[in-house]
Protein backbone atom coordinates (compact mmCIF):
# COMPACT_ATOMS: atom_id res chain seq x y z
CA UNK A 1 0.00 0.00 0.00
CA UNK A 2 1.24 3.20 -0.94
CA UNK A 3 0.76 6.46 0.61
CA UNK A 4 1.00 10.03 -1.18
CA UNK A 5 3.96 11.96 -0.02
CA UNK A 6 1.14 14.53 1.78
CA UNK A 7 -0.24 11.69 4.18
CA UNK A 8 2.95 10.35 4.80
CA UNK A 9 4.18 13.84 6.12
CA UNK A 10 0.71 14.45 7.69
CA UNK A 11 1.23 10.91 9.75
CA UNK A 12 5.01 11.86 10.04
CA UNK A 13 3.82 15.53 11.60
CA UNK A 14 1.30 13.42 13.99
CA UNK A 15 3.78 10.77 15.32
CA UNK A 16 5.91 13.81 16.51
CA UNK A 17 3.39 15.17 18.12
CA UNK A 18 2.30 12.12 20.25
CA UNK A 19 5.79 11.55 20.77
CA UNK A 20 6.47 14.93 22.53
CA UNK A 21 3.11 15.15 24.41
CA UNK A 22 4.28 11.10 25.87
CA UNK A 23 6.90 13.35 26.95
CA UNK A 24 5.42 16.14 28.62
CA UNK A 25 2.92 13.97 30.42
CA UNK A 26 5.39 11.28 32.09
CA UNK A 27 7.74 15.17 32.75
CA UNK A 28 10.53 15.33 30.45
CA UNK A 29 11.12 18.96 30.02
CA UNK A 30 11.61 20.75 26.20
CA UNK A 31 11.41 24.53 25.69
CA UNK A 32 8.93 25.97 23.35
CA UNK A 33 11.88 26.80 21.27
CA UNK A 34 13.24 23.47 21.12
CA UNK A 35 9.98 22.51 19.74
CA UNK A 36 9.96 25.20 17.06
CA UNK A 37 13.06 24.35 15.82
CA UNK A 38 12.37 20.64 15.74
CA UNK A 39 9.18 21.25 13.29
CA UNK A 40 10.67 23.49 11.54
CA UNK A 41 13.45 20.87 10.45
CA UNK A 42 10.75 18.55 9.72
CA UNK A 43 9.21 21.07 7.24
CA UNK A 44 13.10 21.24 5.52
CA UNK A 45 13.02 19.44 1.60
CA UNK A 46 15.18 16.60 1.99
CA UNK A 47 18.42 16.75 -0.40
CA UNK A 48 19.37 13.29 -1.34
CA UNK A 49 23.29 12.71 -3.15
CA UNK A 50 23.94 10.26 -5.40
CA UNK A 51 27.39 9.05 -6.49
CA UNK A 52 27.65 8.80 -10.02
CA UNK A 53 29.07 5.46 -11.36
CA UNK A 54 31.69 5.10 -14.41
CA UNK A 55 29.77 4.88 -16.98
CA UNK A 56 27.07 7.67 -15.87
CA UNK A 57 26.90 10.74 -18.20
CA UNK A 58 25.57 13.94 -16.97
CA UNK A 59 23.42 16.83 -18.76
CA UNK A 60 26.63 18.22 -20.75
CA UNK A 61 27.23 14.67 -22.55
CA UNK A 62 30.74 14.31 -20.18
CA UNK A 63 31.52 11.54 -17.61
CA UNK A 64 30.90 11.14 -14.06
CA UNK A 65 34.62 11.79 -13.31
CA UNK A 66 34.73 15.41 -14.76
CA UNK A 67 36.80 14.01 -18.13
CA UNK A 68 39.68 12.36 -17.00
CA UNK A 69 41.03 9.62 -18.99
CA UNK A 70 43.81 7.55 -17.59
CA UNK A 71 44.87 9.83 -14.98
CA UNK A 72 45.31 12.86 -16.82
CA UNK A 73 43.23 15.97 -17.02
CA UNK A 74 41.13 16.41 -20.16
Amino acid sequence: MFLSSRVRQRLRTILVCCVLEFGAVIGLPMRPEEIEALMQTMNQPTIVHTIPDEHDTGDDGRRGDAGETDGEPA
